[in-house]
């Protein structure tokens, strides 16, 4: 199989995100509907969050698309309140905080109903708008609030979905645009400072959404192989020790690489 360069793959467009992202909503909608009882307690790998956390987080990331004000009120919060943890970690922590003790069955509606008025405030977001960025800390990067909301976000809910059925026991279905997804993620790895000095390599993702990449622009210095849905874990923090095979500059370079998701 031919290796893509990753740094040339491009942006995925407006439209197109709008589609990954109403795709992850209706397969949150649909496994939600599903989880019953104690299984919203499942702890999960996401630091100390059960199910119901991880969801409480994604409601107050719709929240804060909506309500633009209460971005900074709960970063003002998460520093008074998680003065050790790194900015956006804080951030989201006391978005699952402030939902935290919500029934299930309102989790439910009020996910779908934050979702909807979210997405609908990303299509519309004028250009001026889009283009106001954030510095994030922890990788000495700034984001455009466009990015964030086009990118980011479904790449979240993907993410998410897959923390979840992990913590119940499932299958993850990685979806129709699974390979659309990874394939931006790769772009961000290839095109951003988040590869750094490594050395250039051929990369296999194997499995569903998977693809063969080039990162770096110099001659490999070797090919490693893992699984697309593994690696996207490794790459978000999740999984340090992923079962990535080839040479092993290319291993070490792939396995070391973290970005924000």
């Amino acid at each position: 199989m031919t290796a893509v360069l990753a740094g040339e793959i491009g942006r995925a467009g407006r439209e197109r995100c709008r589609v990954h992202r109403d795709a992850e909503l209706q397969a949150w909608h649909d496994l939600l509907a599903s989880i019953e009882g104690e299984e919203w307690h499942r702890r999960t790998v996401c630091d100390e969050w059960d199910v119901a956390d991880i969801v409480g987080h994604l409601i107050g990331q719709a929240e804060d698309v909506i309500k633009p004000w209460s971005f900074p009120r709960r970063s003002r919060k998460a520093k008074r309140v998680y003065p050790d943890k790194p900015r956006f970690d804080a951030h989201m922590m006391v978005q699952a905080d402030e939902h935290r003790g919500t029934p299930p069955a309102e989790l439910r509606v009020l996910f779908d109903r934050v979702w909807g008025k979210a997405t609908r405030t990303v299509s519309r977001n004028p250009e001026l708008i889009r283009r106001v960025s954030m510095e994030v800390e922890e990788f000495d990067v700034r984001m455009a609030l466009g990015y964030v909301q086009d990118i980011l976000l479904a790449r979240d809910l993907w993410m998410h979905r897959d923390d979840v059925c992990q913590a119940l026991g499932r299958a993850f279905d990685p979806g129709p645009h699974a390979e659309e997804l990874i394939a931006q993620v790769m772009y961000d790895v290839a095109d951003g400072p988040f590869w750094g000095e490594r050395p250039a390599v051929v990369l296999e993702l194997t499995g569903t959404g998977g693809g063969t990449y080039r990162l770096g622009r110099d001659e490999p210095v070797g090919h490693a192989a893992v699984d697309a849905v593994g690696y996207m874990r490794t790459l978000s923090g999740r999984d340090d020790n992923p079962a990535v095979s080839g040479d092993p500059v290319a291993v070490q370079a792939v396995t070391s690489c973290r970005m924000p998701f």
